[in-house]
């Protein structure tokens, strides 16, 4: 009786490439002549660190991990693999470097695209494969440094230019750049999810199969909040982040349960962090990356799985400027198992912006890990269109926030009000400030099929609007500003309730609540 090898397959966003595990890979060779080039390797087994270590002493330099038991290698000239168990060695096809949203309607982008080069590639290298193309290179300082943007005028250009530039070794993908970017609307780029062999390129859908294992089924996932920033009340910090957790149960059938122990199996311990923090991974600093965020075991081992660590050098608030919320709800998205998203509609996507609920896509994505949650069969909520917020109005200055998700529109505003006592005429950038008083808490229960909320809201010049949403499709503006009611209806089992103010400079505010309707 021969030997059963189960069939590992390296999961990619374009395809599964499906190898023989029973045939033996004996030597690799670089896909450049003459000098270094990028190779994906698969083993029959996930690679050990013995293996690692063999393959940098053969001449074989380790960049990433992919899945599954895969990695991505430099190499020059031609490598033995003999004797490390090697089933597949090749490099990554040019069809495979460009994202599947720009294959299925390349005009939808118009023209506007990001570039992602390996990490190994000098960011003046990079450079010069986009200008030896004719490419045309649109600079932001918010991109990630691994990332170009370029802008292709000609829309039927568009398939053949990519193509093209998805033949350099140097190209590791290509995907949509969002309208944010394209207009220098600042924002911040995202840390790559990690794993103890590094980070995790675009190209990557999901790394493991979650907490749930290969059944796909439910899990429960423990977390610990070790320390919380001292610019917030730490009530107030946790609670966004407890909502960012609810947001997932909504979708997928994943049970956040609250412990005292941040080394136990499957637990997410939750910190923030300066500088140096003893993972390998310091931060830099103000202006550095957000937070990071290691994914679920495996690929990584116990204790560090799951965990989520935010940078405290950062300016953190509340609903305005950088959101707890709206960063934790990406991270969280890491935490369960999911790459970042190609579209920048997404939750997932590499680049921060404030938000207050998944998108479609995020949901998509998440339950090809964990089995359909509470919420799957409920209609979902409005997602916004690919398009770009309003631009804001230029000022001496870029504005210091990303642009605000987009809300339904308040009714027509009133003639401008004056710029605010000396402040040399520039265009109101302060947001609202909302309260929610009645229901109290971040977490309610009733039996009722609506629920009335109300609070205040007030602002420095004036509130347009207060409007409202549910994640489970209803939506409304809600009775006066500076003190608003609003009767909202309820689903059976759990519903999050997002208010928002907006000012008369569209500038938003908003508070979640999640509440349970028996």
């Amino acid at each position: 009786m021969g030997t059963c090898f189960a069939q590992p397959v390296l999961r990619l966003k374009t395809r599964d490439i499906h190898s023989d595990p029973s045939h033996m890979v004996r030597q690799a060779d670089t896909p450049v002549p003459f000098r270094s080039g990028h190779l994906l390797l698969q083993f029959a087994q996930a690679p050990a660190r013995s293996t690692i270590a063999e393959l940098e002493s053969r001449g074989i330099h380790v960049l990433q991990g992919i899945p599954e038991n895969g990695l991505l290698v430099t190499l020059s000239g031609r490598v033995s693999l003999e004797g490390l168990g090697a089933i597949y060695a090749e490099p990554i096809a040019p069809s495979d470097k460009i994202s599947p949203l720009i294959t299925a309607n390349a005009a939808q982008w118009q023209g506007h695209f990001l570039v992602e080069f390996h990490e190994d590639v000098a960011p003046g290298d990079a450079r010069g494969v986009l200008l030896r193309l004719g490419l045309t290179v649109q600079e932001n300082p918010d991109l990630a440094p691994e990332h170009l943007m370029i802008q292709v005028e000609n829309p039927a250009a568009v398939p053949g230019t990519l193509a093209e530039l998805a033949k350099q070794d140097e190209v590791n993908y290509i995907f949509p750049a969002s309208p944010e970017l394209v207009k220098a609307v600042p924002t911040r780029a995202y840390a790559s999810p990690e794993t103890t062999a590094g980070d995790v390129t675009q190209n990557i859908p999901t790394y493991g199969n979650g907490w749930a294992g290969p059944s796909h089924g439910a899990a429960t996932v423990g977390y610990v909040f070790s320390q919380m920033t001292e610019q917030l009340p730490s009530s107030q910090t946790e609670a966004a982040i407890q909502q960012a957790m609810a947001q997932w149960s909504q979708v997928v059938h994943v049970t956040w349960t609250q412990g005292t122990n941040p080394t136990a199996p499957q637990t997410v311990n939750i910190f923030f962090a300066s500088y140096a923090h003893g993972d390998g991974y310091p931060f830099t600093g103000p202006g550095g990356v957000l937070a990071h965020t290691f994914y679920p075991a495996p690929p990584n081992p116990e204790p560090i799985a799951g965990d989520m660590h935010f940078n405290d050098s950062e300016s953190w608030h509340i609903g305005t400027d950088t959101d707890v919320f709206s960063v934790a709800l990406h991270e969280l998205g890491h935490a369960l198992g999911l790459g970042h998203s190609d579209d920048p509609s997404d939750v997932m996507y590499p680049y921060y912006k404030r938000v207050s609920t998944l998108n479609s896509g995020d949901i998509a994505a998440i339950q090809t890990l964990y089995a359909p949650g509470p919420a799957a069969n409920a209609s979902p909520a409005p997602i916004p269109a690919p398009v770009p917020a309003p631009a804001p109005t230029p000022s001496p200055t870029p504005a210091p926030t990303p642009s605000p998700t987009p809300v339904p529109a308040p009714s027509p505003a009133p003639t401008p009000t004056p710029a605010n006592p000396g402040s040399g005429g520039s265009k109101d950038t302060t947001p609202p400030t909302l309260t929610i008083s009645s229901p109290g808490g971040s977490t309610v229960s009733t039996s009722a099929a609506t629920l009335t909320f109300s609070g205040t809201a007030t602002d420095n010049v004036a509130v347009a609007a207060v409007t409202w949403q549910t994640n489970t499709g209803s939506s409304g503006t809600a009775s006066g500003t500076a003190h608003w009611s609003a009767s909202i209806p309820l689903l059976v089992g759990s519903n999050t309730v997002t208010i928002t103010a907006t000012d008369t400079s569209g500038n938003t505010a908003w508070r979640s609540v999640v509440v349970s309707r028996q």
